[in-house]
C-alpha cells in the first residue's frame, strides 16, 4: 500500500500527499504579470490556463460583449502548499499593483484519482 501512495505523491508532485488546488481568475489585463512573476519566483511551472473566461465578481463584470468587453483568465495550479503559498504571495502582489482589475484565488486540499 505504501508503494502506491508513494507513486501517486511522486507523480502528482506533492510532498507527504499536501496536494494543493489553486485556482486564480483574473482579467486579462493583468495575465502577463502572472507569467512574468510565475517565472521569476520558480512557481507555477505546471499549469493549466483557461481563456476568454466570462463573470462578475466583485471588480466590473467581463463579458466579453459591447457592453462589458473585457475578458477573465484562470490558471488551475495542483502543486504542495509551499508552492501554494508563494503563488498566494504572487496574487496579493498583482492586487496591490492593480487593485481595479480583480484577481480571485482560491486554494484548496486536492487528490490524484
Amino acid at each position: 500500500m505504501k508503494d502506491k501512495k508513494e507513486k501517486k505523491e511522486k507523480k502528482s508532485g506533492a510532498k507527504g500527499g499536501k496536494l494543493k488546488r489553486v485556482e486564480i481568475i483574473l482579467s486579462a489585463a493583468v495575465d502577463e504579470d502572472f507569467a512574468d512573476g510565475f517565472k521569476k519566483k520558480g512557481i507555477g511551472a505546471h499549469f493549466t490556463k483557461i481563456s476568454g473566461v466570462t463573470g462578475a465578481g466583485f471588480s466590473n463584470p467581463k463579458l466579453g460583449d459591447a457592453v462589458w468587453p473585457q475578458l477573465n483568465e484562470m490558471l488551475l495550479v495542483y502543486c504542495d502548499k509551499d508552492e501554494a503559498k508563494k503563488i498566494v504571495e504572487l496574487v496579493n502582489e498583482v492586487r496591490e499593483k492593480y487593485p481595479t482589475e480583480g484577481v480571485a484565488c482560491f486554494v484548496s486540499k486536492a487528490a490524484v484519482r
